[in-house]
C-alpha cells in the first residue's frame, strides 16, 4: 500500500514540478488591453482569465497548446514555451471576428476619443441595428452628479429634453417629435431588465440611476428595437458600471458642492476574488433648488453579487433601492414667470418616491458560438403627492390637502437564445459564403398598479396620510396588466460589405382597471357640496399584436455604412389614458390604443479617426395619437385621440478633432461637435377638421446642440450651447396663453454650459462647471396637473465642483 501511495505521489509531484507559470498580456489589434479573455491550456484543461488590464498567468509544460477564446474575437492558439514565455510579459494579440470588425473599430475609436458612438452588430446576446448610440461616460465633461441631461445627451440626435428638475432626479426625453413626458415612449431598463412603473400599463419612469454610477448609456432605434418592446421611441438602457476584475476591493469617493445649498455624495466599492465579483454604491443628495418652496433630498442605493460558477456560466444578483422627498413650488402664470421666474406660490405640496428592484441572472456560453440568457426581475414601488392642485389661478386658503397615491407591483422573465452560424458554398469549405446570427426570446410579464386620490390632512408638511384610507374622496382603482411577448430576430452577414436582418414580435396585451370615483354637485354660489355619487367603473382590453421589422446595411468604406430600417409600433392604453383624476381633464370613453411605424434611411462612419458623423433622415407614422385638447363646450381639456399624425425630420451629428489633421501626433486635442435636427410632426387626420395641419405638441422643429472642447495633459475644458425652437403645447396650436397657462407657447431658448476637469497623478480627480452660465429664463413644460399647474420654470445659473478620490487595493 506504501508503494502505491508513493507511486501516485510521485507521479502527481512530477506533474506539478513539470510545468512552469506562463503569463502575458492579451492585447486588440489597437493594442488596448482585453479583460475577460478565457485562457485554457489544451493539454491539461487547466483554466484562467485575463484581468482588467489583459494580464493572465497558467500554468503549463514546454510545448503545451494555450488557448484564448472571447466573444466577437477570432479564437487565438499558442504553444507555451515558443509563443509565450516564463519570464518577462509576451504580448499576443486577438483579433476581432470579420463579421464584426468594421463596426467594432469605430465603436472602440469612437469610446476613445468622442465619448459617443453606435454599437456593434452583436453585443451579448442581443442584435443592433438601425439608428443607435452610446454615450461613454467615463470621460465624458459635464455635470454627472446632478445628471444635467443637456450635456449627458449633447450628441444623440432628435432628443427632445424637459428641464423642470434641476437635480437629475427624474428624466423626461423624448426622441423624433415623440413627448417626453417621464420618458414613456421609451422601453426604460437598467443593466437590460425594466425599471419603469409598468412596461405596458404605465411605462413612466420615476426613477433614474445616478450617472455617476454608469458605465454608458445606450438607446436603440429601429427594427433591433423589437427585441425589447412595442415603443415608438425604442430603448433606453443604462449600463452600470461592471465591477472591477483585477483586484478584490476598489473604493471611489465623489463629492459635490453646487449652487442652491447643493451637496451630494456618492461612494462605490467593488472588486473581484477567484469566482466572485462585487459592488455596491450609496449616492446621497439635497438641495435648496433653484425656486422657493422646492428643497429636496434624496437616497439611491444598489448592490450587485456574482460567481462565475465555471468558465462558461455566470450567475448573478442585484439590488436597487431609491427614495426621495420634494417639495414642489408648482406652476406660474405666464405674468408671474416674467416678474420672477423664482418665485412660488404653492407652500404646501411634496412629491415622494420609494423604489425598489430586484434582478437575477444567469448567463451560459454554451460553445463559442451559442449563448443562452435569462433573467428575472420584479419591483415594488410607490409614488405620493400631496397638496392644492387646483389652477394656478386659484388661490390655496389652506385646509385639507388633497393626495394621490399609487402602489407599482410587477415582476417577469426574459430568455434570449443566441446563435451564430455560417453557411459554406459546395466548391469552397473554408470561406464562408455567409454568416449569420439567430436571437430567439419570449418574455412573460405581470403587473399591477393600486391608486387612491383623496382628501388628505392640512398643514404644510410631506404627511402622506389619507382621512378616510378606507373610503377616499376622490378614487380607487387597481390597475391589472399581463403581458407575453415571443421575438426573433436574424441578422446575415453577406459578403463583406451586406449586412440584412429581419425582425418579429408577437405581443398579447391585457390592460385593466377596476374601481370607483366619487362625483360631487356643488353649489354654484357658496361652493357647499349639495351631493355626492359613488360611480364604479371597470375597463379592460385584451389583444394580440404582431410586429414586424426589417433592415439593411451597406459598407460604403472600411469605416462607413449606409443603412436602412422599417419596423411597427403600438403603444397600448395605459391606465392614466383609461382614468385620470385630475379636475381639470376629462378622458374620452371611446380613447383607443395608437399604432403605427418607423422607417430610416442613415449614414454614418469614421474618417481617418479625425471626423465621426451620423447623417439620418426618419418618418413615422402614428396612428390614433392620444393627446390633449380643449373640451368643446366646457372649460376642460379631453384625453383622447386626437388624429393620425405624421414625424418627419433629418437627423445629424458629426465631431471633428482638429489637431488630428495634421501628421504630427500631439498630446493636445481641440474638438468641435455639431448635433442638429430639423422635425415636422403634424396632424394629417383628425375628428376635429381645425387640428388638421396642426403641429404636434412638444416638438421643436429645430434643435442644435454644439460645442468646443480642449484637452491638455491632464486638463479638460468644454463649452457648450443648446438651442430649441419654439413648440406648443396642445393640438390646436395656441400661442396665446390661457389665463391658467397650461395651454399656450412654448418659448424658443439658447442655454450654455461650461465644464471641465483636472485629474491629479494619483488618486484624486476634480471637475467644475457652471450650467447656464448667461442665466438664461425660460421653460420646456406647461403641466396640466401635478407638479403644476402651469409653466415650470427651468434652473438659472448653477455652479458646482466635485472632487473624486479613487483607491484600489
Amino acid at each position: 500500500m506504501r508503494a502505491v501511495f508513493f507511486i501516485i505521489s510521485f507521479l502527481m509531484a512530477s506533474i506539478v514540478f513539470g510545468q512552469e507559470k506562463y503569463n502575458g498580456i492579451v492585447v486588440d489589434q489597437f493594442n488596448e488591453a482585453l479583460p475577460g479573455i478565457k485562457v485554457q491550456n489544451l493539454i491539461s484543461k487547466d483554466l484562467a482569465r485575463s484581468s482588467l488590464n489583459g494580464e493572465f498567468v497558467i500554468r503549463a509544460k514546454h510545448g503545451d497548446t494555450i488557448q484564448f477564446t472571447f466573444n466577437q474575437f477570432d479564437t487565438l492558439r499558442v504553444l507555451a514555451g515558443v509563443d509565450i514565455a516564463t519570464k518577462g510579459e509576451s504580448r499576443l494579440k486577438m483579433c476581432y471576428e470579420t463579421q464584426a470588425i468594421g463596426e467594432v473599430i469605430i465603436v472602440k475609436k469612437r469610446m476613445a476619443d468622442f465619448n459617443v458612438g453606435f454599437m456593434p452588430p452583436i453585443k451579448g446576446v442581443r442584435l443592433n441595428t438601425g439608428t443607435n448610440s452610446i454615450i461613454e461616460l467615463e470621460n465624458l465633461s459635464g455635470a454627472k452628479s446632478t445628471g444635467n441631461a443637456r450635456e449627458m445627451y449633447a450628441k444623440v440626435p432628435g432628443l427632445n429634453i424637459w428641464e423642470n428638475d434641476g437635480a437629475g432626479i427624474q428624466i423626461g426625453i423624448g426622441g423624433r417629435g415623440l413627448s417626453p413626458k417621464r420618458t414613456a415612449n421609451f422601453n426604460t431598463r437598467q443593466n437590460g431588465y425594466d425599471i419603469s412603473a409598468d412596461a405596458l400599463g404605465y411605462p413612466e419612469s420615476y426613477y433614474t440611476p445616478p450617472i455617476e454610477a454608469l458605465k454608458s448609456i445606450e438607446i436603440i432605434r429601429g427594427s433591433a428595437a423589437l427585441q425589447f418592446g412595442t415603443q415608438f421611441g425604442g430603448l433606453l438602457n443604462f449600463e452600470v458600471l461592471d465591477p472591477v476584475k483585477h483586484t478584490p476591493f476598489q473604493l471611489t469617493s465623489r463629492n459635490t458642492l453646487g449652487g442652491y445649498g447643493y451637496f451630494s455624495t456618492f461612494n462605490r466599492i467593488s472588486g473581484t476574488h477567484n469566482r466572485m465579483f462585487y459592488q455596491a454604491y450609496h449616492q446621497y443628495k439635497k438641495g435648496d433648488g433653484y425656486r422657493e418652496n422646492s428643497e429636496f433630498f434624496q437616497h439611491q442605493a444598489f448592490a450587485q453579487f456574482g460567481y462565475y460558477l465555471n468558465e462558461n456560466w455566470t450567475v448573478s444578483a442585484e439590488f436597487t433601492h431609491m427614495n426621495y422627498v420634494t417639495k414642489q413650488a408648482g406652476g406660474l402664470t405666464d405674468l408671474g414667470f416674467e416678474e420672477d421666474p423664482k418665485q412660488s406660490i404653492r407652500d404646501r405640496n411634496w412629491f415622494a418616491v420609494d423604489w425598489n428592484l430586484l434582478a437575477l441572472k444567469s448567463t451560459y456560453e454554451i460553445n463559442q458560438s451559442t449563448t443562452f440568457d435569462i433573467r428575472a426581475f420584479g419591483m415594488i414601488s410607490n409614488r405620493r403627492t400631496i397638496g392644492f392642485l387646483g389652477k394656478i389661478t386659484q388661490t390655496d386658503l389652506g385646509g385639507n390637502r388633497e393626495m394621490i397615491y399609487s402602489d407599482f407591483m410587477n415582476g417577469g422573465v426574459e430568455a434570449r437564445f443566441m446563435k451564430k452560424y455560417s453557411w459554406y458554398s459546395e466548391d469552397d469549405k473554408i470561406t464562408p459564403k455567409v454568416k449569420g446570427a439567430l436571437l430567439v426570446g419570449a418574455r412573460v410579464y405581470q403587473g399591477e398598479t393600486q391608486t387612491k386620490q383623496g382628501t388628505a390632512a392640512d398643514g404644510d408638511d410631506a404627511n402622506f396620510m389619507f382621512i378616510n384610507p378606507d373610503d377616499v374622496e376622490g378614487s380607487s382603482f387597481i390597475y391589472p396588466s399581463v403581458n407575453q411577448a415571443l421575438f426573433a430576430e436574424n441578422m446575415f452577414f453577406i459578403g463583406k460589405k451586406w449586412r440584412v436582418n429581419l425582425g418579429v414580435r408577437i405581443e398579447n396585451i391585457s390592460t385593466s382597471s377596476e374601481g370607483f370615483y366619487k362625483q360631487y354637485v356643488v353649489h354654484p354660489l357658496n361652493f357647499d357640496t349639495l351631493s355626492i355619487t359613488r360611480a364604479s367603473d371597470s375597463n379592460s382590453i385584451s389583444r394580440t399584436v404582431p410586429l414586424f421589422g426589417t433592415g439593411v446595411s451597406y459598407k460604403v468604406g472600411k469605416n462607413s455604412s449606409l443603412y436602412s430600417n422599417l419596423t411597427q409600433n403600438y403603444r397600448a392604453i395605459n391606465f392614466t389614458d383609461i382614468r385620470v383624476t385630475n379636475p381639470n381633464v376629462v378622458v374620452d370613453p371611446n380613447i383607443k390604443d395608437e399604432y403605427g411605424f418607423t422607417s430610416e434611411l442613415g449614414f454614418r462612419g469614421l474618417l481617418k479617426d479625425v471626423l465621426i458623423y451620423d447623417l439620418s433622415a426618419f418618418y413615422i407614422f402614428y396612428g390614433d395619437k392620444i393627446g390633449l385638447a380643449p373640451k368643446p363646450k366646457t372649460v376642460k381639456k379631453e384625453r383622447t385621440n386626437i388624429g393620425d399624425a405624421q414625424n418627419y425630420g433629418i437627423e445629424s451629428f458629426a465631431e471633428i478633432d482638429w489637431l488630428k489633421l495634421g501628421e504630427k501626433e500631439r498630446n493636445w486635442a481641440l474638438k468641435t461637435f455639431v448635433n442638429a435636427s430639423y422635425i415636422n410632426a403634424n396632424y394629417i387626420t383628425s375628428k376635429e377638421a381645425n387640428y388638421v395641419g396642426n403641429k404636434v405638441e412638444y416638438v421643436s422643429t429645430f434643435m442644435v446642440k454644439s460645442g468646443i472642447s480642449s484637452s491638455f495633459k491632464n486638463w479638460t475644458l468644454k463649452v457648450q450651447g443648446s438651442f430649441n425652437s419654439p413648440q406648443f403645447s396642445d393640438a390646436s396650436n395656441a400661442v396665446e396663453p390661457t389665463g391658467d397657462a397650461v395651454i399656450g407657447e412654448v418659448p424658443a431658448y439658447m442655454v450654455f454650459d461650461f465644464s471641465g476637469n483636472y485629474k491629479f497623478k494619483k488618486y484624486f480627480q476634480v471637475e467644475f462647471g457652471v450650467n447656464n452660465f448667461t442665466n438664461a429664463s425660460y421653460f420646456t413644460r406647461r403641466a396640466t396637473g401635478y407638479p403644476g399647474p402651469g409653466i415650470l420654470p427651468s434652473d438659472g445659473i448653477n455652479g458646482y465642483v466635485t472632487l473624486q478620490f479613487k483607491f484600489a487595493k
